[in-house]
């Protein structure tokens, strides 16, 4: 029997590039006319990043506090669902009613022409699960990342961003603080919460658009 062998050229990987975020560039989405428009260029774009704000790191029992959406690089918004005031005696900000952001979300977020992107989005994916939101088709940046790089580098947004894109996130221990006075999201201005949750989603996106070609490469 003869038996060939067969080489393959080693695939090249990208070198680390520098990219620019503009975190004053992302939207806080208040209204229903504003969630409509993100809502038509999400579905024109036909590829997304979402990502869930919780009160809970345990997916499980965590409870939505807001959803953050990215269309394109430095194009990403917030939209806080669930935000009170840091204290018994404060207003909760101005934000679209729990019922209504669902119902429109939900036909986004289950529409199989649009492809969802998370950072481990099964996270992501219980939570919106229990709106009844059953997210679909989906793809995820730390699964690809790990399936790319295992053993490399861990997998966390903070340190891919740095790895490919020479760019730190604000950490969750900015927007929340750490120890007895840490706060929880909903409870963080509004501010500070769609920088934070909407840079999020800009990473996750321009991480898939990194990783998605060197996957059929590699």
């Amino acid at each position: 029997i003869h038996t060939e062998a067969k080489t393959t050229a080693a695939a090249a990987v990208p070198e680390p590039v520098a990219q620019t975020f503009n975190r004053d560039a992302y939207a806080c989405v208040q209204t229903e006319a504003d969630l409509d428009a993100w809502i038509s260029e999400a579905r024109l774009a036909g590829v997304i990043a979402v990502e869930t704000e919780t009160d809970a790191l345990d997916s499980i029992g965590a409870g939505l506090v807001g959803v953050s959406l990215a269309t394109g690089p430095n194009r990403a918004c917030y939209i806080p669902l669930a935000h009170g005031g840091t204290d018994l005696f404060s207003d909760a900000p101005k934000q679209l009613a729990l019922a209504t952001a669902i119902a429109k979300l939900k036909v986004l977020l289950e529409d199989p022409s649009v492809l969802k992107v998370g950072h481990n989005i099964k996270y992501d994916l219980n939570v919106l699960e229990r709106q009844g939101i059953m997210v679909a088709p989906i793809d995820d940046t730390m699964v690809m990342s790990f399936d790319l790089d295992a053993g490399k580098r861990n997998h966390g947004m903070d340190e891919l961003a740095l790895t490919h894109f020479n760019h730190a996130c604000i950490s969750f221990k900015d927007v929340c603080g750490s120890g007895k006075s840490q706060l929880t999201f909903n409870q963080v201005n509004l501010t500070d919460a769609t920088r934070y949750a909407a840079e999020d989603a800009d990473v996750t996106l321009r991480l898939w658009h990194w990783l998605k070609p060197r996957l059929s490469a590699e």
